[in-house]
């Protein structure tokens, strides 16, 4: 599973979710294309095949325009909640097992300390998560 990461995350995010044992289905690629939009970002990850965007904090999940924008390209929002990128980093890497699974069933997850919540974002069709 390819999962696209916001540039203002560490880089060595992709490195240490690779090491993580029982996690090597995934393959984390860090944006480095120049600073875009989130809707450019969902655009450009949909275009390279990848299954989601990782993005820093909650506030990504309550944007209509961006949650429509991935239910048409089908790409996953996976927003990581926390005081900052190395800690969003440390969330993201210890709750990769939640994210794939829930993965499975729902496109917008919210990774918080310590577990995965699939958000039902109370919109329907295109816009829903």
């Amino acid at each position: 599973m390819k999962l696209l990461f916001d540039a203002r995350m560490p880089q060595s995010l992709a490195f240490e979710a690779a090491s993580v044992a029982d996690r090597g289905a995934f393959e984390l690629v860090r944006w480095s294309g120049g600073d875009i939009s989130d809707i450019e970002l969902l655009e450009s990850a949909a275009e390279q095949g990848f299954h989601g965007v990782v993005l820093l904090g909650r506030d990504s999940l309550a944007q209509a325009e961006l949650r429509s924008v991935a239910g048409r390209v089908g790409v996953a929002i996976i927003a990581v909640v926390a005081d900052g990128p190395y800690e969003a980093k440390q969330r993201l890497v210890s709750n990769l097992a939640g994210v794939r699974r829930s993965l499975s069933e729902h496109n917008c997850l919210l990774v918080l300390a310590n577990k995965v919540r699939p958000i039902d974002v109370g919109m329907s069709g295109a816009d829903a998560c």
